[in-house]
């Protein structure tokens, strides 16, 4: 019986789920859209879908999470939630790619029998910059891991794909998709959600396709510096 959660977007998203032979069943999910304020939410939305499927948290044996790339604020909140339940109910806590996830999605869906070979998972990541993944469909292959990239490198990355049955996923797949049609490169967009399906979060952990314990993954610096001795010493002579 495993707990998915995801805070890592603009979604609050909870899951129950189980692996039974080989099928991933999920026994109750809850998802908000809310931007902001994952800390207040995420607790009421487990409560709400244990109290769905008919579950205690003693039934739980594995929570996972979504590590990133994604809000600072909404990463901490996920992961420290599941160190937390993992280390109170004395299970396994795992961490899962947010673009992975979403690699995963087109892997069962109908964009994955359109003669496509491999996946591409783009979000926004801010300042003309995105995250990027690229998989293999069939194997799993990694051909571009998990990273931060200028948009316009993102697609010349992707260009030499684009005659390889390539999809794109994620929020920023139509900008992507516009710059390689600009140079007359196809690609089949098959999902834009800013966030992965809470599903494909827990398929991910019960298959063994996640990191034990999660940490956060961050990959563009945080806005907030700390401040520098220039700027400490100038603060502290204002009167």
């Amino acid at each position: 019986m495993l707990l998915a959660l995801d805070t890592a977007g603009p979604f609050c998203a909870v899951a129950l789920a189980t692996l039974d032979e080989g099928k991933i069943n999920c026994l109750a999910r809850r998802e908000v859209e809310i931007g902001r304020g994952h800390a207040e939410r995420l607790f009421p939305l487990i409560e709400e879908c244990l109290a769905d499927a008919s579950v205690a948290y003693s039934d739980l044996t594995a929570v996972a999470t979504t590590v990133g790339p994604g809000s600072f604020t909404g990463i901490r909140i996920g992961v420290a939630a599941a160190r937390g339940l993992a280390l109170a109910l004395q299970i396994p806590a795992f961490g899962v790619d947010v673009l992975e996830a979403l690699c995963e999605g087109v892997r069962h869906s109908e964009a994955a029998h359109c003669a496509a070979g491999l996946v591409a998972a783009v979000l926004d990541a801010g300042r003309g910059n995105v995250f990027l993944r690229m998989e293999e469909i069939s194997s799993r292959e990694e051909i571009i891991v998990s990273q931060r990239e200028v948009q316009e490198e993102a697609a010349a990355f992707l260009a030499p794909y684009a005659f390889e049955g390539l999809v794109l996923c994620g929020a920023a797949a139509d900008a992507i998709a516009g710059v390689l049609a600009a140079d007359g490169l196809p690609a089949i967009i098959a999902d834009a959600r800013p966030s992965a399906d809470i599903a494909m979060v827990a398929r991910l952990a019960l298959c063994g396709h996640a990191v034990s314990p999660p940490v956060p993954l961050y990959l563009r610096p945080p806005d907030a510096k700390p401040q520098t001795a220039k700027s400490l010493r100038r603060h502290s002579e204002t009167p």
